[in-house]
């Protein structure tokens, strides 16, 4: 059987090469429908042999899908956008579909990426991927695109199934969000559909979740509520939506509220496993570690969700063993904790996550160095390659152990692989190690904006605290050129401050001095670390120059993060006399900070 590949793409140069190398060896023709790219995205698409098909937008979603399925010729037609990607080890999957004579359209697992890199934060939607040609089937509605039948026939049941066969999108991760300003273009849309039809349950439950990736989730619950008045629980978007209020309602606070929709929803859908995590993960935030433990021991038996229920990958089998693991780790009990992690690592393997516990685990258990990275390299299984020794590095310079992230990273050097990421971690290690003269020849190496852009102000930093203030001065006027300019002022004032300049205020607004705050306990924490206690109390004068009292409280938690548990607690009292300002994690590090010192930490 032959297959079309049919898209609707604008600008995505990025993207479309991956999209088209996932699959070109699978399709026997590539339908491109163009609705306006001024990138290179045809150029790419030509290079597929794709044929290009030109299409004025009308902010129709559906019209430009129909346009592709038109010029479709092969027996079965596959449905992609450019940000997707098929996943290769599902290649014989989805041939052997096609050899079905009963099936005329498929729903197919889209799993989207989430948050700011392509990791394991991901959630899953099912959507028609595969669709028998020359068959009644058109898509309908301007956005969120759905599929029906062209011409009912009330008569007839077309045979559509449900199959495990893995897609993954990288549309709705951060930076591509921002880019395309794709939420702004979706409200538009979907609010034209809601004028013309103010009570279309699928349209206000849309609009509803692009407020919920927006984080208002007030104005998101808003319209899931008008959403649930025509409730319907066959209806494919219901089990979201459900899943969608209960999460608003947790993020709101309202608690009896989420918990009367997540046993609702588990009562019409008892093998909801998403639900059942979200009440454990409720649990586990108001710290009743009891019941979450019970929750989550009900997950793992309940196992992964149904295709047509699961929002979010792993709550049946990994995100409960990392929860667990959590829960032990805050309570000590660290063997428990370890064990799960263990258990996450046999069902994904490549969980950082997990990893990073370990880490943590063996931290705290004060075990030596050798030990420490013998187990941890064992989990690579002798095969430590750039990446292993990056991971490697970046655990053991988190832990402040620079000399043991050093000899990592000059390991990754002995790789062709990730140049610029190895430079930019042996500059921070040489940088900790206080070799500031060959710290900064690393950075200097950096040349993508990204890592030139996380390095500039270590480069700064390299010659004010080596007294070469004019240079430090020359920098930061070039940095001027594509830098925070409230960060450039931060630098400005601590180099004055440690000249004996005198500074003006940076803010005398609450409001206004919180994007100040932030950039100067961000300098603070690297003086600490660093231990360079005097230039540390320079800085600490840039508190004066702000209008804030929440000073003494971040302070505090800066000193008890580097385990200065007497100053820490010093100023979380002098934070409370003074402005009368705590918070739970600050109570909550108060007493650690006086259990302590009781136990005769410094």
């Amino acid at each position: 059987m032959s297959i079309s590949l049919c898209m609707i793409v604008k600008n995505e140069e990025e993207n479309i090469k991956r999209c088209l190398d996932s699959v070109c060896d699978i399709v026997d023709e590539i339908i491109i429908v163009d609705t306006g790219s001024s990138d290179r995205t045809i150029e790419i698409a030509k290079n597929y042999n794709a044929r290009i098909y030109n299409f004025e937008w009308n902010n129709n979603f559906s019209d430009a899908r129909n346009l592709s399925l038109e010029k479709a010729s092969c027996d079965w037609i596959l449905i992609m956008d450019a940000d997707d990607e098929f996943e290769r080890e599902d290649k014989d999957k989805l041939l052997n579909l096609t050899k079905n004579e009963n099936v005329n359209a498929y729903f197919l697992q889209t799993l989207s990426y989430v948050g700011e890199n392509k990791g394991l934060d991901i959630i899953m939607n099912l959507n028609v991927r595969l669709i028998r040609n020359k068959t009644r089937y058109r898509f309908y509605g301007a956005i969120h695109e759905q599929i029906k039948p062209n011409d009912i026939d009330e008569n007839k049941k077309d045979a559509i199934k449900v199959e495990d066969v893995r897609f993954y999108h990288y549309g709705y991760l951060n930076k591509t969000v921002k880019d395309k300003d794709k939420r702004k273009r979706n409200m538009e849309i979907i609010q034209k559909e809601l004028e013309k039809e103010p009570n279309n349950s699928f349209m206000q439950f849309n609009m509803g979740c692009e407020y919920y990736a927006l984080g208002d989730f007030k104005k998101a619950l808003e319209y899931y509520e008008e959403c649930y008045k025509n409730f319907n629980p066959n209806l494919g978007y219901t089990p979201k939506l459900l899943m969608r209020m209960a999460t608003c309602y947790d993020q709101l606070g309202i608690y009896e509220k989420e918990f009367w929709m997540i046993e609702t929803g588990l009562r019409l859908y008892p093998n909801f496993t998403d639900l059942e995590f979200l009440k454990a993960n409720t649990y586990f935030n108001l710290q009743k570690y009891t019941l979450s433990i019970k929750s989550l021991n009900k997950c793992i038996e309940m196992g992964e969700p149904p295709s047509y229920l699961n929002c979010l990958v792993g709550v049946g089998t990994y995100r409960p063993y990392f929860l667990l693991s959590s829960i032990y780790y805050i309570n000590g009990d660290f063997d428990e904790s370890y064990k799960c992690c263990i258990e996450i690592l046999k069902i994904r393997p490549n969980c950082m996550d997990a990893f990073y516990r370990i880490a943590d685990i063996l931290f705290e258990q004060n075990k030596e160095i050798n030990e420490i990275k013998q187990n941890l390299e064992s989990f690579f299984g002798g095969k430590l390659d750039a990446i292993s020794y990056i991971t490697l590095c970046d655990i053991f310079f988190s832990k402040g152990k620079y000399d043991a992230a050093y000899e990592y990273i000059l390991k990754a050097e002995n790789f062709s692989e990730y140049k610029e990421t190895i430079s930019y971690y042996k500059g921070m290690c040489l940088f900790y190690q206080k070799k500031f003269f060959n710290a900064k020849e690393c950075f200097k190496t950096l040349k993508s904006e990204d890592f030139y852009s996380k390095s500039i102000y270590y480069i700064i930093l390299c010659d004010i605290l080596t007294g070469n203030m004019s240079i430090a001065l020359k920098m930061l006027k070039k940095a001027e050129e594509f830098e925070s300019s409230d960060k450039i002022i931060i630098y400005k004032s601590f180099r004055d401050l440690l000249l004996n300049k005198k500074c003006n205020a940076l803010s005398n607004d609450k409001e206004d001095s919180k994007k100040y705050l932030s950039l100067i306990f961000e300098l603070l924490s690297i003086l600490l670390k660093l231990q360079r206690f005097d230039e540390f109390e320079k800085a600490l004068e840039m508190l004066n120059l702000i209008e804030s009292d929440e000073v003494l409280l971040e302070l505090a938690k800066l000193y008890y993060n580097n385990g200065y548990y007497k100053q820490a607690y010093k100023e979380f009292i002098r934070s409370i006399k003074l402005f009368d300002k705590i918070d739970a994690q600050g109570l909550d590090m108060m007493k650690k900070s006086l259990m302590m010192i009781n136990s005769g930490k410094k």
